[in-house]
Protein backbone atom coordinates (compact mmCIF):
# COMPACT_ATOMS: atom_id res chain seq x y z
CA UNK A 1 0.00 0.00 0.00
CA UNK A 2 1.22 3.90 -1.09
CA UNK A 3 2.04 5.94 1.61
CA UNK A 4 -1.07 7.83 0.96
CA UNK A 5 -3.21 4.85 1.40
CA UNK A 6 -1.97 4.44 4.38
CA UNK A 7 -3.05 7.84 5.23
CA UNK A 8 -6.29 7.52 4.32
CA UNK A 9 -6.71 4.67 6.47
CA UNK A 10 -5.64 6.15 9.53
CA UNK A 11 -7.82 9.46 8.82
CA UNK A 12 -11.14 7.38 9.18
CA UNK A 13 -12.71 7.67 12.34
CA UNK A 14 -13.76 4.56 14.22
CA UNK A 15 -16.64 4.30 15.20
CA UNK A 16 -19.88 2.13 16.61
CA UNK A 17 -23.06 1.82 15.70
CA UNK A 18 -25.68 0.94 18.55
CA UNK A 19 -28.93 0.51 16.55
CA UNK A 20 -32.58 -1.35 16.37
CA UNK A 21 -33.45 -1.40 12.26
CA UNK A 22 -35.66 -0.13 11.42
CA UNK A 23 -35.81 1.66 8.08
CA UNK A 24 -34.30 4.54 8.64
CA UNK A 25 -30.89 2.66 10.81
CA UNK A 26 -31.28 0.62 7.49
CA UNK A 27 -30.48 3.76 5.51
CA UNK A 28 -27.89 5.39 8.15
CA UNK A 29 -25.90 1.84 8.59
CA UNK A 30 -25.50 1.85 4.56
CA UNK A 31 -24.54 5.47 4.76
CA UNK A 32 -21.87 4.42 7.39
CA UNK A 33 -20.77 1.34 5.98
CA UNK A 34 -20.07 3.02 2.72
CA UNK A 35 -18.97 6.51 4.12
CA UNK A 36 -14.70 6.99 3.35
CA UNK A 37 -15.07 9.36 6.54
CA UNK A 38 -15.83 6.45 8.99
CA UNK A 39 -14.29 2.86 9.91
CA UNK A 40 -16.92 1.23 11.48
CA UNK A 41 -15.35 -1.04 14.36
CA UNK A 42 -18.30 -3.01 15.51
CA UNK A 43 -22.16 -3.27 15.43
CA UNK A 44 -23.85 -3.25 18.37
CA UNK A 45 -27.63 -4.08 18.46
CA UNK A 46 -30.28 -3.25 21.08
CA UNK A 47 -33.99 -4.19 20.97
CA UNK A 48 -36.41 -0.85 19.88
CA UNK A 49 -38.29 -0.81 16.86
CA UNK A 50 -38.78 -4.30 16.34
CA UNK A 51 -37.73 -7.17 19.01
CA UNK A 52 -34.05 -7.98 19.65
CA UNK A 53 -33.73 -11.64 17.39
CA UNK A 54 -35.62 -9.34 14.11
CA UNK A 55 -33.10 -6.08 15.32
CA UNK A 56 -30.25 -8.90 15.04
CA UNK A 57 -30.97 -10.49 11.62
CA UNK A 58 -32.16 -7.64 9.79
CA UNK A 59 -28.62 -5.88 11.05
CA UNK A 60 -27.00 -9.12 9.01
CA UNK A 61 -28.98 -8.70 6.02
CA UNK A 62 -28.11 -5.02 5.71
CA UNK A 63 -24.35 -5.37 5.99
CA UNK A 64 -25.10 -8.63 3.64
CA UNK A 65 -26.56 -6.26 1.15
CA UNK A 66 -23.59 -3.52 1.54
CA UNK A 67 -21.09 -6.55 1.34
CA UNK A 68 -18.16 -4.34 2.89
CA UNK A 69 -14.60 -4.91 2.05
CA UNK A 70 -13.97 -4.90 5.96
CA UNK A 71 -17.17 -6.40 7.44
CA UNK A 72 -17.05 -5.56 11.09
CA UNK A 73 -18.28 -7.72 13.85
CA UNK A 74 -22.16 -8.11 14.82
CA UNK A 75 -22.60 -8.05 18.96
CA UNK A 76 -26.43 -9.08 20.44
CA UNK A 77 -27.20 -6.18 23.46
CA UNK A 78 -29.92 -6.11 25.56
CA UNK A 79 -33.63 -7.46 24.45
CA UNK A 80 -35.22 -5.56 27.29
CA UNK A 81 -35.14 -2.25 28.85
CA UNK A 82 -34.20 -1.04 31.91
CA UNK A 83 -37.32 1.06 32.49
CA UNK A 84 -39.09 -2.75 32.41
CA UNK A 85 -41.81 -1.65 29.34
CA UNK A 86 -41.03 -2.79 25.93
CA UNK A 87 -42.17 -0.60 22.95
CA UNK A 88 -42.71 -0.87 19.52
CA UNK A 89 -42.81 0.67 16.34
CA UNK A 90 -44.29 -1.91 14.17
CA UNK A 91 -47.07 0.91 12.63
CA UNK A 92 -43.58 2.67 10.87
CA UNK A 93 -41.65 -0.32 9.84
CA UNK A 94 -43.92 -3.18 9.99
CA UNK A 95 -43.78 -6.56 12.03
CA UNK A 96 -39.90 -7.41 10.66
CA UNK A 97 -38.44 -3.71 11.10
CA UNK A 98 -37.66 -3.44 7.32
CA UNK A 99 -41.26 -3.26 5.73
CA UNK A 100 -42.26 -6.59 4.80
CA UNK A 101 -38.81 -7.21 2.75
CA UNK A 102 -37.04 -9.81 5.06
CA UNK A 103 -38.54 -12.65 3.00
CA UNK A 104 -36.70 -11.22 0.04
CA UNK A 105 -33.25 -10.76 1.95
CA UNK A 106 -32.28 -14.15 3.84
CA UNK A 107 -29.49 -13.98 5.77
CA UNK A 108 -27.01 -16.21 3.94
CA UNK A 109 -23.30 -15.67 5.15
CA UNK A 110 -22.68 -13.52 8.46
CA UNK A 111 -23.28 -14.73 11.83
CA UNK A 112 -23.27 -12.76 15.30
CA UNK A 113 -20.22 -12.40 16.34
CA UNK A 114 -19.45 -13.84 20.23
CA UNK A 115 -19.52 -11.12 23.14
CA UNK A 116 -22.10 -9.07 24.22
CA UNK A 117 -22.62 -5.62 22.91
CA UNK A 118 -21.93 -4.00 25.86
CA UNK A 119 -18.42 -5.40 26.91
CA UNK A 120 -17.99 -4.77 23.17
CA UNK A 121 -18.45 -1.32 23.17
CA UNK A 122 -16.57 -0.76 25.89
CA UNK A 123 -13.75 -2.40 25.16
CA UNK A 124 -13.58 -0.50 22.00
CA UNK A 125 -13.68 2.83 24.25
CA UNK A 126 -10.83 1.21 26.10
CA UNK A 127 -8.77 0.11 23.14
CA UNK A 128 -9.69 4.34 21.08
CA UNK A 129 -10.02 6.50 23.69
CA UNK A 130 -11.00 9.54 22.31
CA UNK A 131 -10.28 8.70 18.87
CA UNK A 132 -13.86 7.01 18.94
CA UNK A 133 -16.82 7.58 17.79
CA UNK A 134 -20.43 5.83 18.92
CA UNK A 135 -23.34 6.41 16.95
CA UNK A 136 -26.60 5.46 18.94
CA UNK A 137 -29.51 4.99 16.74
CA UNK A 138 -31.73 3.39 19.15
CA UNK A 139 -33.04 2.87 22.63
CA UNK A 140 -30.05 3.40 24.99
CA UNK A 141 -30.14 0.18 26.51
CA UNK A 142 -27.05 -0.97 25.40
CA UNK A 143 -25.16 2.50 26.27
CA UNK A 144 -26.15 3.12 29.60
CA UNK A 145 -25.26 -0.62 30.71
CA UNK A 146 -22.07 0.12 29.20
CA UNK A 147 -21.42 2.92 31.18
CA UNK A 148 -22.36 1.05 34.50
CA UNK A 149 -19.62 -1.52 33.46
CA UNK A 150 -17.04 0.75 32.77
CA UNK A 151 -17.74 4.47 33.39
CA UNK A 152 -14.07 5.91 33.08
CA UNK A 153 -13.55 3.96 29.58
CA UNK A 154 -17.34 5.14 28.30
CA UNK A 155 -16.19 8.42 29.27
CA UNK A 156 -12.80 8.59 27.44
CA UNK A 157 -14.48 8.72 24.34
CA UNK A 158 -14.19 11.42 21.64
CA UNK A 159 -18.20 11.37 21.04
CA UNK A 160 -21.43 10.01 21.44
CA UNK A 161 -23.76 11.16 18.75
CA UNK A 162 -27.47 10.28 19.89
CA UNK A 163 -30.78 10.32 17.92
CA UNK A 164 -32.73 10.97 20.70
CA UNK A 165 -35.06 13.19 22.56
CA UNK A 166 -36.57 16.83 20.90
CA UNK A 167 -35.51 20.52 22.49
CA UNK A 168 -38.72 21.56 21.02
CA UNK A 169 -41.48 19.22 22.95
CA UNK A 170 -42.92 17.88 20.37
CA UNK A 171 -42.57 14.07 20.24
CA UNK A 172 -43.71 10.94 17.68
CA UNK A 173 -44.66 8.24 19.80
CA UNK A 174 -46.63 10.76 22.83
CA UNK A 175 -47.02 14.91 22.50
CA UNK A 176 -43.61 15.32 24.06
CA UNK A 177 -41.77 12.22 23.53
CA UNK A 178 -39.38 11.13 21.23
CA UNK A 179 -39.49 7.50 20.39
CA UNK A 180 -36.11 6.05 21.51
CA UNK A 181 -36.18 8.08 24.66
CA UNK A 182 -39.46 6.38 25.59
CA UNK A 183 -39.19 3.05 24.85
CA UNK A 184 -36.03 3.24 27.45
CA UNK A 185 -36.20 6.40 29.41
CA UNK A 186 -34.64 4.98 32.71
CA UNK A 187 -31.41 4.53 30.14
CA UNK A 188 -31.91 7.69 28.48
CA UNK A 189 -31.72 9.71 31.52
CA UNK A 190 -28.40 7.88 33.05
CA UNK A 191 -26.76 8.47 29.67
CA UNK A 192 -27.43 12.02 29.58
CA UNK A 193 -26.75 12.36 32.91
CA UNK A 194 -23.60 10.65 33.04
CA UNK A 195 -21.47 13.26 31.73
CA UNK A 196 -20.00 11.99 28.04
CA UNK A 197 -19.45 14.30 25.46
CA UNK A 198 -22.31 13.77 23.93
CA UNK A 199 -24.45 15.01 21.05
CA UNK A 200 -27.86 14.64 21.52
CA UNK A 201 -29.83 14.91 17.26
CA UNK A 202 -33.20 14.95 18.06
CA UNK A 203 -36.68 15.85 16.27
CA UNK A 204 -36.34 18.91 16.01
CA UNK A 205 -33.72 18.80 12.96
CA UNK A 206 -34.29 15.45 12.09
CA UNK A 207 -37.78 16.37 10.96
CA UNK A 208 -36.17 18.98 8.20
CA UNK A 209 -34.03 16.10 6.22
CA UNK A 210 -36.88 15.02 4.15
CA UNK A 211 -35.65 12.65 0.88
CA UNK A 212 -37.82 12.75 -1.28
CA UNK A 213 -38.66 9.67 -4.08
CA UNK A 214 -37.65 10.78 -7.09
CA UNK A 215 -34.80 12.19 -6.35
CA UNK A 216 -33.81 9.23 -4.69
CA UNK A 217 -34.42 6.88 -7.35
CA UNK A 218 -32.86 9.16 -9.76
CA UNK A 219 -29.81 9.15 -7.98
CA UNK A 220 -29.89 5.42 -7.09
CA UNK A 221 -29.88 4.57 -10.79
CA UNK A 222 -25.93 4.69 -10.53
CA UNK A 223 -26.00 3.10 -7.42
CA UNK A 224 -23.28 -0.21 -7.42
CA UNK A 225 -23.21 -2.97 -6.70
CA UNK A 226 -26.76 -3.75 -8.10
CA UNK A 227 -27.24 -6.39 -4.87
CA UNK A 228 -27.07 -2.99 -2.72
CA UNK A 229 -29.08 -0.88 -5.34
CA UNK A 230 -32.23 -3.40 -5.02
CA UNK A 231 -31.92 -3.62 -1.28
CA UNK A 232 -32.28 0.19 -1.56
CA UNK A 233 -34.95 0.19 -3.55
CA UNK A 234 -36.98 -2.43 -1.60
CA UNK A 235 -36.05 -1.14 1.92
CA UNK A 236 -36.86 2.71 1.29
CA UNK A 237 -40.28 2.41 -0.56
CA UNK A 238 -42.34 1.21 2.59
CA UNK A 239 -40.58 4.19 4.42
CA UNK A 240 -41.77 6.57 1.29
CA UNK A 241 -44.95 5.06 1.59
CA UNK A 242 -44.98 6.08 5.55
CA UNK A 243 -44.19 9.62 4.63
CA UNK A 244 -46.91 9.66 2.00
CA UNK A 245 -49.42 8.24 4.06
CA UNK A 246 -48.37 10.80 7.28
CA UNK A 247 -48.04 14.57 4.99
CA UNK A 248 -49.04 13.44 1.73
CA UNK A 249 -45.18 14.04 0.42
CA UNK A 250 -43.52 10.82 -1.38
CA UNK A 251 -40.42 11.93 1.17
CA UNK A 252 -39.21 10.32 4.14
CA UNK A 253 -37.67 11.36 7.31
CA UNK A 254 -33.66 10.93 7.82
CA UNK A 255 -33.73 10.48 11.47
CA UNK A 256 -30.93 8.10 12.01
CA UNK A 257 -28.85 9.01 8.71
CA UNK A 258 -28.38 12.67 10.40
CA UNK A 259 -27.26 11.07 13.18
CA UNK A 260 -24.36 9.19 10.98
CA UNK A 261 -23.63 12.45 9.01
CA UNK A 262 -23.03 14.44 12.26
CA UNK A 263 -20.54 11.58 13.07
CA UNK A 264 -19.54 12.05 9.12
CA UNK A 265 -19.40 15.49 9.46
CA UNK A 266 -19.82 17.94 12.45
CA UNK A 267 -20.63 21.02 10.81
CA UNK A 268 -23.76 19.70 9.65
CA UNK A 269 -25.68 20.95 12.80
CA UNK A 270 -25.20 23.91 14.90
CA UNK A 271 -25.33 23.27 18.24
CA UNK A 272 -25.86 24.55 21.95
CA UNK A 273 -24.44 23.22 24.93
CA UNK A 274 -27.09 23.11 27.23
CA UNK A 275 -28.08 21.62 30.43
CA UNK A 276 -30.59 18.05 29.61
CA UNK A 277 -32.09 16.13 31.50
CA UNK A 278 -35.26 12.90 30.92
CA UNK A 279 -38.24 11.77 32.83
CA UNK A 280 -38.31 8.67 33.25
CA UNK A 281 -41.69 8.02 35.51
CA UNK A 282 -44.39 6.59 34.27
CA UNK A 283 -47.22 9.12 33.14
CA UNK A 284 -47.64 11.13 30.24
CA UNK A 285 -44.84 12.66 30.17
CA UNK A 286 -42.20 9.62 30.54
CA UNK A 287 -39.52 10.14 27.95
CA UNK A 288 -39.49 14.05 27.75
CA UNK A 289 -36.52 15.39 27.45
CA UNK A 290 -35.80 18.23 29.55
CA UNK A 291 -33.30 21.26 27.98
CA UNK A 292 -32.50 24.58 30.73
CA UNK A 293 -31.93 27.61 29.05
CA UNK A 294 -31.72 29.48 32.58
CA UNK A 295 -30.26 29.42 36.56
CA UNK A 296 -32.75 26.82 37.47
CA UNK A 297 -31.19 24.04 35.10
CA UNK A 298 -27.79 23.87 36.96
CA UNK A 299 -28.46 20.80 38.70
CA UNK A 300 -28.90 18.93 34.72
CA UNK A 301 -26.21 17.61 32.67
CA UNK A 302 -24.75 19.55 30.03
CA UNK A 303 -24.90 18.08 26.44
CA UNK A 304 -24.15 19.44 22.95
CA UNK A 305 -27.91 19.82 21.56
CA UNK A 306 -28.49 20.25 17.57
CA UNK A 307 -30.05 23.14 17.40
CA UNK A 308 -30.47 23.80 13.31
CA UNK A 309 -29.20 21.55 10.23
CA UNK A 310 -27.65 22.39 7.22
CA UNK A 311 -31.00 19.59 5.74
CA UNK A 312 -29.53 20.04 1.89
CA UNK A 313 -25.94 19.54 2.44
CA UNK A 314 -26.81 16.39 4.56
CA UNK A 315 -28.84 15.19 1.21
CA UNK A 316 -26.31 15.92 -0.53
CA UNK A 317 -23.69 13.88 1.38
CA UNK A 318 -26.36 10.71 1.83
CA UNK A 319 -26.42 10.44 -2.00
CA UNK A 320 -22.92 11.05 -2.72
CA UNK A 321 -22.12 8.12 -1.03
CA UNK A 322 -25.04 5.47 -1.00
CA UNK A 323 -25.70 6.28 -4.18
CA UNK A 324 -22.35 5.86 -5.42
CA UNK A 325 -20.68 3.67 -8.42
Amino acid sequence: MSASGQNGEQSRKPIVIDTDPGLDDALALVLALRSPALDVRAITVVAGNVSLSACTGNTLRIVEAVGPASVPPVHEGHARPLSGRVARAGDVHGDDGLGGITPKYPVRELAVTGGHATQAMVELARQHGEALTIVALGPLTNVAKAIERDRSAMSGIGRLVVMGGTDDGKGNITPTAEFNFYSDAAAAKAVVRAGLPTTLVGLNVTRRTLLYKDLFHQRLAAAEPARLRSFLEDVSHPYFEFGRKESGSHACVMHDPLAVGVAIDATLVNTERLPCDVIDTPGLTRGMMLVGRDASSAAMAPAAVATEVDADRFIDLFLDVVCSG
